[in-house]
């Protein structure tokens, strides 16, 4: 008996050493310890190998404040979870996540040493969170007809693929960069074919998606058609010229529908391309049983249209959306005013 509490005030003073605990955050007089973080990095890295790092403390340290307030204004609301509701939610989550079989979920956590009562108390916030959110947003969600047709719009809007060249003067000393550039876009207007650039001036040629754009680059090429010129532009590194070698229409009608093609590929076909039509073009320059021509490295595919089928825009599908993205929108913005009705103090180092 005494070896034995000898032993045990042996042990005991090493392990407390070892896991000095601290508070590191107190959310209205309820604190959060650095066991408590290091105890959710552990689940984490059970479950999926995550490694530790500074990072992911912060994270699991917002993370357990959250819930705290989460729990407590589930608390407020007489919000309740059954036991058979987080049993099913954590069975399931580890089903999901893991590819495993219901009657391996018991052999699947002993193997992996998963901490199953963290697991349930993270899986409950996210179950009372989901409750509260049907409680306080659900209700109050309508989309109306306008904001389906608006998005539908939106969606149908007609984008451009356009494919451009810009030219880069450089600033250079003792020359004026600018009349430059200004001889550069007169050459290109005039000569655009023959035109062979200085070594000194930059070209890239590229292909971009017009609604995808942003700033001054998206408002030139929208008022621009194939072949136009504009600029110089002024950048910090010289000027600007952009040259359109090809705008594309892309509507939605043909983006959204099912194509039935047939093409044939030939190898060093000069002679056979030209006893066929030649259209450089996307499908939605052309019409039925018209032949597009594709070059690359010698080898040329021949395609040709021979069928469209119409996918319509799916109305439900973007009401569905935009309720999601409103609940969504709405949840963040609880979550933000529940945080700034609590007092959350932090002494995490």
């Amino acid at each position: 008996m005494c070896k034995t509490l000898i032993l045990l005030l042996v042990i005991l003073p090493i392990k407390l050493l070892a896991v000095e605990i601290e508070i590191v955050a107190d959310v209205n007089g309820e604190p959060v310890s650095n066991l408590d973080v290091e105890k959710r990095i552990n689940l984490i890295s059970s479950l999926f190998g995550t490694k530790d790092g500074r990072e992911l403390k912060l994270q699991i340290l917002k993370q357990l404040i959250d819930e705290i307030i989460i729990i407590n204004e589930a608390r407020r609301l007489n919000i309740e979870l059954s036991s058979e509701e987080l049993n099913n939610a954590t069975i399931l989550f580890l089903i999901q996540n893991f590819k495993i079989k219901t009657d391996k979920v018991d052999q699947y956590v002993k193997k992996y040493n998963i901490d199953l009562n963290l697991l349930k108390k993270q899986i409950e916030g996210q179950l009372l969170w989901g409750k509260i959110i049907e409680t306080r947003i659900v209700p109050f969600i309508n989309v109306g007809d306008k904001e389906v047709s608006d998005a539908r719009e939106q969606i149908e809007k007609p984008d451009y693929l356009i494919m451009l060249q810009e030219f880069i003067v450089p600033n250079r000393r003792d020359e004026s960069v600018y009349s430059t550039a200004e001889d550069l876009v007169k050459k290109l207007r005039n000569d655009s074919n023959n035109f062979v650039p200085e070594s000194t001036i930059k070209m890239r040629k590229t292909t971009v998606n017009l609604n995808q754009l942003k700033g001054n680059l998206k408002g030139i090429l929208e008022r621009l058609e194939t072949g136009d010129v504009a600029g110089p532009v002024n950048l910090s590194e010289g000027y600007s010229i952009i040259k359109v070698i090809d705008k594309v229409q892309l509507d939605y009608a043909l983006l959204e529908s099912t194509l039935e093609l047939k093409q044939i590929i030939v190898k060093d076909s000069e002679d056979l391309l030209n006893n066929l039509k030649k259209q450089k073009a996307l499908f939605s320059k052309i019409g039925m049983d018209e032949i597009v021509e594709l070059r690359e490295n010698g080898t040329t595919r021949l395609m040709m249209l021979c069928g469209i089928k119409n996918n319509t825009v799916d109305i439900e599908a973007v009401k569905r959306q935009i309720y999601q993205q409103k609940i969504m929108t709405q949840s963040n913005l609880l979550l933000e005013v529940m945080r700034k009705n609590v007092a959350v103090s932090y002494q995490y180092s």
